[in-house]
Protein backbone atom coordinates (compact mmCIF):
# COMPACT_ATOMS: atom_id res chain seq x y z
CA UNK A 1 0.00 0.00 0.00
CA UNK A 2 1.55 2.98 -0.99
CA UNK A 3 2.31 5.80 2.10
CA UNK A 4 0.18 8.86 1.59
CA UNK A 5 3.00 11.46 1.87
CA UNK A 6 3.79 9.16 -1.81
CA UNK A 7 0.57 9.08 -3.04
CA UNK A 8 0.24 13.13 -4.03
CA UNK A 9 3.21 12.83 -6.30
CA UNK A 10 2.97 9.59 -7.91
CA UNK A 11 -0.98 11.09 -9.07
CA UNK A 12 0.77 14.32 -9.57
CA UNK A 13 -1.46 16.07 -12.74
CA UNK A 14 1.77 18.02 -13.77
CA UNK A 15 3.79 14.69 -14.38
CA UNK A 16 3.68 15.13 -18.34
CA UNK A 17 4.51 18.97 -18.22
CA UNK A 18 3.66 22.31 -16.75
CA UNK A 19 1.42 23.50 -19.54
CA UNK A 20 -0.25 20.04 -20.09
CA UNK A 21 -1.80 20.24 -17.07
CA UNK A 22 -4.08 23.24 -17.44
CA UNK A 23 -7.97 21.94 -18.06
CA UNK A 24 -9.50 22.81 -21.26
CA UNK A 25 -12.28 25.10 -19.10
CA UNK A 26 -11.23 27.13 -15.99
CA UNK A 27 -11.51 30.22 -14.16
CA UNK A 28 -8.26 32.25 -13.72
CA UNK A 29 -8.25 34.86 -11.10
CA UNK A 30 -4.72 36.88 -10.67
CA UNK A 31 -3.81 38.09 -7.23
CA UNK A 32 -1.78 40.76 -6.05
CA UNK A 33 -2.41 43.35 -2.84
CA UNK A 34 -5.65 44.13 -2.23
CA UNK A 35 -7.29 46.50 0.24
CA UNK A 36 -3.84 47.51 1.76
CA UNK A 37 -3.23 43.94 2.51
CA UNK A 38 0.11 42.22 1.07
CA UNK A 39 -0.50 38.61 -1.00
CA UNK A 40 0.59 36.98 1.92
CA UNK A 41 -1.37 38.62 4.57
CA UNK A 42 -4.32 37.52 2.31
CA UNK A 43 -3.43 34.11 1.70
CA UNK A 44 -2.99 33.43 5.29
CA UNK A 45 -6.30 34.57 6.37
CA UNK A 46 -7.97 32.85 3.36
CA UNK A 47 -6.22 29.65 4.39
CA UNK A 48 -7.78 30.23 8.06
CA UNK A 49 -11.40 30.59 6.56
CA UNK A 50 -11.20 27.76 4.34
CA UNK A 51 -10.27 25.66 7.09
CA UNK A 52 -12.68 27.26 9.32
CA UNK A 53 -15.49 26.46 6.49
CA UNK A 54 -14.32 22.75 6.09
CA UNK A 55 -12.46 23.59 2.81
CA UNK A 56 -15.25 26.53 1.45
CA UNK A 57 -14.10 30.06 1.39
CA UNK A 58 -14.82 32.97 -0.81
CA UNK A 59 -12.51 35.12 -2.91
CA UNK A 60 -13.00 38.28 -3.64
CA UNK A 61 -12.63 39.75 -7.03
CA UNK A 62 -13.60 43.22 -8.63
CA UNK A 63 -15.00 42.13 -12.26
CA UNK A 64 -17.93 40.45 -13.21
CA UNK A 65 -18.30 37.26 -14.90
CA UNK A 66 -21.97 37.49 -16.12
CA UNK A 67 -23.59 34.17 -16.80
CA UNK A 68 -20.04 32.36 -17.66
CA UNK A 69 -19.27 30.39 -14.33
CA UNK A 70 -22.57 28.88 -14.58
CA UNK A 71 -22.34 27.79 -18.59
CA UNK A 72 -18.97 26.54 -17.97
CA UNK A 73 -20.34 24.16 -14.62
CA UNK A 74 -22.94 22.84 -16.85
CA UNK A 75 -20.60 22.06 -19.76
CA UNK A 76 -17.86 20.44 -17.32
CA UNK A 77 -18.69 16.74 -16.44
CA UNK A 78 -20.14 16.88 -12.55
CA UNK A 79 -20.32 20.79 -12.87
CA UNK A 80 -16.56 20.65 -11.42
CA UNK A 81 -14.87 24.20 -12.87
CA UNK A 82 -11.45 24.39 -11.13
CA UNK A 83 -9.97 27.79 -10.51
CA UNK A 84 -6.04 28.61 -10.57
CA UNK A 85 -4.81 30.74 -9.08
CA UNK A 86 -1.83 33.07 -10.43
CA UNK A 87 0.04 35.71 -9.01
CA UNK A 88 -0.19 39.11 -10.45
CA UNK A 89 2.98 40.04 -13.09
CA UNK A 90 2.77 43.94 -12.83
CA UNK A 91 3.67 45.81 -8.95
CA UNK A 92 0.42 46.99 -6.79
CA UNK A 93 -0.95 50.05 -7.94
CA UNK A 94 -1.20 52.84 -4.84
CA UNK A 95 -5.00 52.40 -4.39
CA UNK A 96 -4.74 49.15 -3.48
CA UNK A 97 -1.56 49.41 -1.56
CA UNK A 98 -2.90 52.30 0.51
CA UNK A 99 -6.76 52.33 -0.12
CA UNK A 100 -8.73 55.45 1.46
CA UNK A 101 -11.63 53.17 2.87
CA UNK A 102 -11.60 49.10 3.44
CA UNK A 103 -14.99 47.35 2.55
CA UNK A 104 -16.46 44.51 4.44
CA UNK A 105 -18.63 42.67 2.14
CA UNK A 106 -21.60 41.10 4.31
CA UNK A 107 -23.98 39.53 2.18
CA UNK A 108 -24.67 38.28 -1.65
CA UNK A 109 -27.79 38.10 -4.48
CA UNK A 110 -28.62 34.54 -4.44
CA UNK A 111 -30.42 32.65 -7.65
CA UNK A 112 -33.71 34.92 -7.11
CA UNK A 113 -31.83 37.97 -6.64
CA UNK A 114 -32.59 38.03 -2.95
CA UNK A 115 -29.77 39.43 -0.68
CA UNK A 116 -28.92 36.43 1.76
CA UNK A 117 -26.00 36.36 4.51
CA UNK A 118 -22.38 35.27 3.73
CA UNK A 119 -21.88 32.30 6.09
CA UNK A 120 -19.94 33.52 9.49
CA UNK A 121 -16.84 32.16 8.83
CA UNK A 122 -15.97 34.33 5.66
CA UNK A 123 -14.61 37.63 5.67
CA UNK A 124 -14.84 39.57 2.19
CA UNK A 125 -12.82 42.46 1.66
CA UNK A 126 -12.32 45.03 -0.90
CA UNK A 127 -11.01 48.97 -1.22
CA UNK A 128 -13.57 51.87 -1.31
CA UNK A 129 -14.16 55.40 -1.51
CA UNK A 130 -17.66 56.30 -0.99
CA UNK A 131 -17.09 59.43 -0.38
CA UNK A 132 -15.80 60.33 -3.86
CA UNK A 133 -18.23 60.18 -7.18
CA UNK A 134 -17.76 56.54 -8.89
CA UNK A 135 -16.13 55.07 -5.57
CA UNK A 136 -16.64 51.29 -4.84
CA UNK A 137 -19.55 50.17 -5.58
CA UNK A 138 -19.68 46.74 -6.85
CA UNK A 139 -17.76 43.78 -5.82
CA UNK A 140 -17.99 39.93 -6.66
CA UNK A 141 -16.59 36.78 -5.17
CA UNK A 142 -15.90 33.42 -6.34
CA UNK A 143 -16.80 30.62 -4.03
CA UNK A 144 -14.64 28.01 -3.80
CA UNK A 145 -13.63 24.53 -2.44
CA UNK A 146 -10.34 23.10 -1.96
CA UNK A 147 -8.99 20.34 0.03
CA UNK A 148 -5.05 21.77 0.84
CA UNK A 149 -3.30 24.94 2.36
CA UNK A 150 -3.25 27.69 -0.18
CA UNK A 151 0.25 29.21 1.52
CA UNK A 152 1.50 26.41 0.51
CA UNK A 153 2.87 26.78 -3.27
CA UNK A 154 1.90 23.90 -5.09
CA UNK A 155 2.93 21.76 -8.47
CA UNK A 156 0.09 23.35 -10.56
CA UNK A 157 1.56 24.06 -13.91
CA UNK A 158 1.63 27.23 -15.98
CA UNK A 159 -0.60 29.22 -17.61
CA UNK A 160 0.28 30.29 -21.19
CA UNK A 161 -1.96 33.05 -21.10
CA UNK A 162 -1.72 33.64 -25.29
CA UNK A 163 -3.64 30.00 -25.12
CA UNK A 164 -6.48 31.39 -23.09
CA UNK A 165 -9.74 32.56 -24.23
CA UNK A 166 -12.41 33.83 -22.74
CA UNK A 167 -15.12 31.76 -22.34
CA UNK A 168 -17.85 32.85 -24.48
CA UNK A 169 -16.73 35.08 -27.04
CA UNK A 170 -13.53 33.10 -27.68
CA UNK A 171 -11.64 36.56 -28.03
CA UNK A 172 -8.40 36.82 -26.35
CA UNK A 173 -8.40 37.94 -22.65
CA UNK A 174 -7.86 41.68 -22.08
CA UNK A 175 -5.28 43.29 -20.32
CA UNK A 176 -7.14 44.70 -17.72
CA UNK A 177 -8.97 41.14 -17.11
CA UNK A 178 -8.12 40.10 -13.64
CA UNK A 179 -10.25 37.03 -13.49
CA UNK A 180 -12.47 35.45 -16.47
CA UNK A 181 -13.44 31.95 -17.14
CA UNK A 182 -11.81 31.00 -20.44
CA UNK A 183 -11.56 28.37 -22.23
CA UNK A 184 -7.36 27.12 -23.26
CA UNK A 185 -6.22 25.97 -26.41
CA UNK A 186 -4.05 22.45 -25.98
CA UNK A 187 -1.55 23.36 -28.83
CA UNK A 188 0.45 26.39 -28.79
CA UNK A 189 0.69 29.21 -31.07
CA UNK A 190 3.26 30.95 -32.83
CA UNK A 191 3.22 34.00 -30.03
CA UNK A 192 6.11 34.22 -27.39
CA UNK A 193 4.67 32.27 -23.89
CA UNK A 194 3.36 34.67 -21.63
CA UNK A 195 3.81 32.59 -18.25
CA UNK A 196 1.59 32.80 -15.34
CA UNK A 197 2.65 29.50 -12.80
CA UNK A 198 -0.23 28.46 -10.86
CA UNK A 199 0.25 28.73 -6.95
CA UNK A 200 -2.56 26.57 -6.10
CA UNK A 201 -6.19 25.13 -7.28
CA UNK A 202 -9.82 25.04 -6.10
CA UNK A 203 -13.15 24.27 -7.62
CA UNK A 204 -16.07 26.72 -7.78
CA UNK A 205 -18.59 25.11 -5.19
CA UNK A 206 -22.59 25.84 -5.24
CA UNK A 207 -23.20 28.78 -7.35
CA UNK A 208 -19.67 29.42 -8.08
CA UNK A 209 -19.60 33.43 -8.46
CA UNK A 210 -21.97 35.89 -6.63
CA UNK A 211 -22.64 39.24 -6.80
CA UNK A 212 -21.95 41.11 -2.75
CA UNK A 213 -24.09 43.34 -0.96
CA UNK A 214 -24.49 44.93 2.26
CA UNK A 215 -20.53 46.89 2.45
CA UNK A 216 -19.82 48.61 5.35
CA UNK A 217 -16.73 50.78 5.84
CA UNK A 218 -14.00 49.49 8.49
CA UNK A 219 -13.40 52.00 10.54
CA UNK A 220 -13.07 52.61 14.10
CA UNK A 221 -14.01 49.99 16.27
CA UNK A 222 -15.06 47.54 12.98
CA UNK A 223 -11.17 48.12 11.70
CA UNK A 224 -9.51 47.62 15.19
CA UNK A 225 -11.98 43.86 14.90
CA UNK A 226 -10.66 43.53 11.30
CA UNK A 227 -7.40 43.39 12.83
CA UNK A 228 -7.24 41.00 15.38
CA UNK A 229 -9.08 39.01 13.26
CA UNK A 230 -6.17 39.49 10.50
CA UNK A 231 -3.56 37.72 13.42
CA UNK A 232 -6.07 34.64 14.48
CA UNK A 233 -3.71 32.23 15.26
CA UNK A 234 -6.02 29.01 14.61
CA UNK A 235 -9.04 28.38 12.74
CA UNK A 236 -10.93 28.44 16.37
CA UNK A 237 -9.90 32.06 17.12
CA UNK A 238 -10.74 33.32 13.44
CA UNK A 239 -14.05 31.04 13.68
CA UNK A 240 -14.66 33.66 17.08
CA UNK A 241 -13.01 36.54 16.00
CA UNK A 242 -14.86 36.28 12.71
CA UNK A 243 -18.43 35.96 13.94
CA UNK A 244 -17.96 39.14 16.48
CA UNK A 245 -16.94 41.24 13.03
CA UNK A 246 -19.95 40.34 11.72
CA UNK A 247 -22.20 40.71 14.89
CA UNK A 248 -20.65 44.48 15.38
CA UNK A 249 -20.79 45.08 11.78
CA UNK A 250 -24.69 43.95 11.50
CA UNK A 251 -25.37 46.29 14.53
CA UNK A 252 -23.24 48.97 13.02
CA UNK A 253 -25.17 48.74 9.21
CA UNK A 254 -28.45 48.75 11.28
CA UNK A 255 -27.70 52.07 13.32
CA UNK A 256 -27.21 53.42 10.29
CA UNK A 257 -30.06 52.24 7.83
CA UNK A 258 -31.81 53.97 11.41
CA UNK A 259 -30.26 56.91 11.25
CA UNK A 260 -30.69 57.37 7.36
CA UNK A 261 -34.17 56.92 7.75
CA UNK A 262 -34.89 59.59 10.50
CA UNK A 263 -33.09 62.13 8.61
CA UNK A 264 -35.47 61.18 5.23
CA UNK A 265 -38.17 61.33 7.53
CA UNK A 266 -37.00 65.03 8.48
CA UNK A 267 -36.18 66.08 4.87
CA UNK A 268 -39.84 64.98 4.14
CA UNK A 269 -41.03 67.36 7.10
CA UNK A 270 -39.09 70.30 6.19
CA UNK A 271 -40.46 69.80 2.02
CA UNK A 272 -43.57 69.56 3.46
CA UNK A 273 -43.56 72.32 5.66
CA UNK A 274 -41.73 74.35 2.99
CA UNK A 275 -44.51 74.13 0.47
CA UNK A 276 -47.51 74.76 2.98
CA UNK A 277 -45.14 77.68 4.40
CA UNK A 278 -45.38 79.05 0.21
CA UNK A 279 -48.79 78.31 -0.27
CA UNK A 280 -49.91 79.93 2.25
CA UNK A 281 -48.05 82.82 1.81
CA UNK A 282 -48.75 82.86 -2.09
CA UNK A 283 -51.17 85.47 -3.67
CA UNK A 284 -55.21 84.96 -4.17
Amino acid sequence: MLLPHIQPILNDPCSQGPYECIPPIFCWTKMGTEAGQSLEAILRRKELERRAGGGVFAWGIGNSLGVSAKLAQQEMQHNEVDVLFTPMRSAAKQIDVAPSQILLWLGYLNKDGEQTRLPSHMAVTSRGNFAQAGGKRSHYALICNGHHDITISANGGVIDANRARNFASLNPLGASQVTAVVRYQASRNELPEKSYPVTFRAKLHGAGFVRLVSPIVLDGELAILYRQLCKSATVEEWVIGAAHLRQKAEEAMAFQILQKELFDDVSVHRMKSRNCGATASAPI
